[in-house]
């Protein structure tokens, strides 16, 4: 079947906006190996050279993208943590939300992860929020456990900065299973990603109405 030609007249506006958004789309139709500048233009529908003013190469671009992804798995976080006061429920439902919003958007996931493309170390984008319940305890958690562990002071279990790893891990690790397709290769589709993002994080699920067919 030939491919769709999805190029589009570009109206005068944000063309850097509009660049990211075409590479988001051009991200969950085909895949990281066809995002490039010179494609994301086409598809914008601008001059060969437009999109160079804003993204010098491949590499610039990629770290627009990873960073509107991590902009929209916090605005995922957010909506799923609302209100919760308790900080233990708050980071309980953060990591649900991690896992679901990877497993909807692979692709997007591994860039939005990818240390290469983010800084993990410094500070996080101006417009960047945490949760309420979890307000001064996320920005600086890379910088912090690095001096933790770089310090070579005692490390209790129960350190704060060694719960929150603990958390953090076993999302990024669950989230993984899935964007790498283990579970897929078993027959765990990624719309179970929401049961079992509440299980191993604590929750009781109860059983399905159906159970699924092998």
């Amino acid at each position: 079947m030939a491919k769709q030609d999805r190029t589009r007249p570009y109206h005068h506006g944000d063309l850097k906006r509009a660049l990211v958004e075409a590479s988001l789309e051009l991200l969950r139709e085909q895949g990281l190996d066809t995002l490039t500048v010179a494609e994301v233009g086409r598809r914008v529908g601008v001059s060969s050279a437009a999109p160079y003013k804003h993204f010098a190469d491949r590499h610039a671009l990629l770290r627009a993208v990873a960073a509107e992804g991590n902009r929209l798995l916090n605005a995922a976080i957010l909506e799923t943590v609302g209100s919760a006061a308790d900080p233990v429920e708050a980071f309980r439902l953060s990591g649900v939300a991690y896992i679901r919003w990877a497993a909807q958007n692979p692709a997007l996931y591994r860039l939005a992860t990818d240390p290469a493309l983010l800084d993990y170390g410094g500070a996080p984008p101006p417009d960047a929020k945490a949760p309420e319940a979890l307000q001064g305890s996320l920005d600086t958690f890379w910088s912090q456990l690095a001096e933790l562990v770089r310090s070579g002071r005692a490390i209790p279990a129960g350190h704060p900065l060694i719960e929150q790893l603990r958390g953090r891990a076993l999302a990024h690790g669950v989230a993984s299973l899935f964007v790498s397709g283990v579970f897929d290769s078993i027959g765990i589709p990624m719309d179970e990603a929401e049961r079992i993002a509440r299980a191993v994080t604590g929750e009781f699920v109860p059983a399905r109405r159906e159970p699924r067919k092998a």
